[in-house]
């Protein structure tokens, strides 16, 4: 008898990986992308992202070179704009076209909608969805989804406990219920399922901040008649404002925590399922068309408040500065981000990134009734 055995087919490497003219290269750990920024209204003051009673956040340059720095935009903000750039309805959370067959859950309640997991802050972990019904699962009958999870995940004590060995196991299930999630992060965790530690945090983070900055206190009156207690009727008040001599857009896309989640279920030999790779490279062009599509927006200006409206700065002869990016890993380059290439790439079609995810079909959306 032959001692010879046969060989296992294995799926192609997901590195390097092309998208739209942009090469993530093997060993790739991160990609930081930054483009310069300018006001794109009259004057240069700047309303930074703040709340009430503390105002915006300003702290000095650790290194000592930068004066003040302040923060435009937060990284949870920018995780809903870069979001954003994906909805063609961003009221219920519908995606643009490009993402055909992407799966994503809606909830309705007798036919209306409540919410999606596009847009809902908590995700998974919204009883509207948590508690909505759908068929996971061709040929079974409906089904809550906090019990398919349960199920899924071989959970036992009403979901409070499951085997340790099984938490890796939540990522291809959560790509085939929402890949975004994936990539702005998720936590799986509410009344129904108690049990920690099923969560990811954002693999594409980004924010917007000011350098060497100084605080501008401008006036501002509010006329509201026989309401204020004042003989003139008026409300005098402070707001808050900044100059900047530069302003950045950051964008940080962790390749090493999305190369390390199990996106496909284990192949014979615990080797990767077939459609890891693929499954890989369709997050990373979800990521890198995110940014380039929130570049694009750029390009002209983008209105982040009504006193914060920004662009891609421009040179003295009126030409844009282009974006850069930086790679990081056993391979490092740096170059410009050619973010127009990659924004008008399509995802669908017969060698979309999408299709060849093999991810589950009926799913764009999976409507759940609550």
């Amino acid at each position: 008898m032959s001692n010879t055995t046969e060989p296992t087919t294995q799926p192609a490497p997901a590195l390097p990986f092309t998208f739209g003219g942009f090469t993530v290269p093997a060993g790739c750990r991160r990609i930081l992308i930054t483009a310069e920024l300018e006001p794109s209204n009259e004057g240069s003051l700047i309303q930074p992202t703040g709340f009430p009673d503390l105002g915006p956040v300003l702290y000095p340059d650790p290194s000592g070179k930068n004066g003040l720095i302040c923060l435009i935009e937060s990284e949870a903000s920018m995780a809903n704009r870069l979001e954003e750039v994906c909805f063609d309805n961003k009221y219920i959370g519908s995606l643009k076209p490009t993402f055909a067959g992407l799966p994503y859950l809606k909830a309705e309640t007798k036919k209306e909608f409540t919410t999606a997991s596009t847009i809902d802050g908590h995700r998974f972990a919204s009883d509207f969805l948590a508690k909505g019904k759908a068929n996971f699962t061709q040929g079974g009958g409906e089904t809550t989804l906090a019990d398919h999870i349960k199920t899924t995940l071989a959970m036992t004590d009403g979901g409070k406990s499951m085997p340790v060995a099984n938490i890796p196991n939540v990522f291809p299930l959560v790509m085939s219920l929402d890949p975004m999630s994936l990539i702005h992060g998720f936590q799986i965790s509410n009344e129904q399922i108690k049990f920690v530690g099923l969560r990811l945090p954002r693999a594409l983070s980004a924010s917007i901040v000011g350098f060497d900055c100084n605080r501008v206190t401008v006036p501002g009156i509010k006329f509201s008649q026989n309401d204020v207690e004042s003989a003139s009727g008026q409300a005098i008040f402070q707001k808050a404002r900044i100059t900047a001599k530069k302003i950045e857009v950051r964008f940080s896309i962790d390749v090493g925590l999305l190369a390390s989640l199990r996106l496909d279920s284990v192949g014979e030999n615990d080797q990767p399922g077939p459609h890891q790779s693929a499954r890989l490279q369709l997050l990373l062009a979800i990521a890198l068309w995110k940014v380039a599509t929130f570049l694009d927006l750029l390009k002209h200006e983008l209105s982040l408040r009504t006193e914060c409206k920004l662009r891609i700065k421009r040179d003295d002869a009126g030409d844009e500065v282009s974006p850069k990016y930086s790679i990081e890993g056993t391979a490092s380059s740096k170059g410009d981000f050619g973010y127009a290439a990659i924004a008008s790439v399509s995802l669908v079609g017969t060698d979309g990134v999408i299709p060849n995810a093999h991810l589950p079909t009926g799913r764009s959306p999976l409507t759940l009734q609550f």
